[in-house]
């Protein structure tokens, strides 16, 4: 047994009993071992598995071995490639990167805030977005050894406060840099939470997200280059049309629904007693993005919506990922049922990874029905 896998078991035993701890203590416990954890499970060797052929997906002339993969928010400076290809994932996302290093949030002395919901099969976090930058981690990529059927793709963003002409310019360069690199597609993060520059506004299309799209798509042949738009998981639902068609109009490759949420009180029936004063403490201290299966309905509805105007107009080749909530085989199974074409997971991988272990991708591909 890996010293990853050792670590993770033990945490998924002990984690509701330290559930008990003080809220300031829980969290500082998590926030402090989560990245040398992480850094730990990056580097674990694992035996490689075979994908059974009934998993592939063929989607804008790129071939995933499988329907599901990591979150961009697994492998933040390009670590953990050949685990990820050894364990079984449908393909590898980078990021999220910007084009200036950033080194994250910090407040009362906690770096990288975190913390984990044990009883509510969720978490959250307030990271700020640490990263090495487009250059340093598109230089990374490029070293990578490229299998088939196994596409690697890189997250950006553009920088938060930076003056709109240059921050574009450093999203385009990003951009270029990954595609040099070797990377098959692209995710255009544009759900972050935890950072200043991104709207909060869900309920209606923003003008810097048009413009954005609009500069992107004069600079790339998005026909040759798949370029994927991520958004908020707290988006209206009402949105999801207009949004796909202005992808659409623009040769945008799909949408991923969504990431994190920001909708504390929406979300609060399903926490765990047990957990409330953890939620509590962190959504009033930090804020941050809330995970897991906290945010699995709103993210199949929005799944659900896209596949209804994707169906509508026969739009064959726009992919749909859905990200949020995705831990165990139903999980997945409902959001294939939904009309989600891949997914990615985060939070529920390592729910999952402290009991499966290694057999993690293995395990979904013996039980799910594709």
């Amino acid at each position: 047994m890996s010293l990853a896998i050792l670590l993770s078991r033990i945490d998924h035993t002990l984690r509701p009993l330290l559930g008990s701890l003080p809220p300031r203590m829980f969290t500082y416990v998590y926030s402090a071992t989560r990245p040398w954890f992480a850094s730990i499970a990056a580097n674990d060797i694992v035996q490689p598995i075979d994908v059974p052929r009934e998993c592939q997906r063929t989607l804008r002339n790129l071939t995933f071995r499988s329907f599901i993969g990591n979150a961009a928010g697994m492998y933040k400076q390009a670590e953990g490639y050949e685990r990820a290809f050894a364990q079984g994932a449908g393909f590898y996302l980078a990021g999220t990167t910007t084009s200036l290093p950033r080194i994250g949030n910090k407040k009362n002395g906690i770096v990288f805030p975190f913390v984990p919901y044990p009883h509510s099969h969720g978490a959250s976090n307030w990271l700020g977005l640490p990263n090495k930058g487009h250059a340093e981690t598109a230089k990374i990529i490029s070293s990578f050894t490229h299998y088939p059927d196994f596409p690697i793709g890189a997250s950006v963003s553009m920088d938060p406060g930076m003056e709109i002409h240059q921050g574009l310019q450093g999203l385009i360069n990003g951009i270029t840099l990954y595609q040099d690199a070797g990377c098959d597609f692209i995710e255009l993060n544009e759900s972050c939470p935890n950072v200043p520059g991104h709207s909060n506004e869900h309920s209606a299309l923003d003008a810097s997200l048009i413009d954005r799209l609009d500069a992107i798509s004069r600079a790339f042949d998005l026909r040759k280059l798949p370029i994927i738009v991520k958004i908020s998981n707290d988006t209206d639902p009402n949105l999801v049309k207009p949004l796909i068609s202005l992808l659409r109009e623009r040769n945008f490759a799909g949408i991923n629904l969504g990431n994190t949420s920001t909708a504390y009180q929406k979300h609060l029936h399903v926490i765990d007693s047990r957990d409330r004063k953890h939620y509590a403490y962190f959504t009033s201290e930090y804020g941050g993005g809330l995970s897991g299966a906290l945010v699995r309905e709103s993210s199949l509805q929005l799944v659900s919506r896209a596949k209804s105007y994707v169906d509508e107009y026969a739009l064959h080749d726009f992919i749909i990922i859905g990200t949020g909530g995705i831990e165990s085989t139903q999980d997945i199974e409902q959001a294939i049922n939904a009309g989600a074409h891949l997914m990615q997971w985060y939070t529920g991988y390592f729910e999952r990874f402290g009991i499966d272990g290694n057999d993690i991708y293995a395990n979904v591909y013996r039980h799910v029905t594709t």
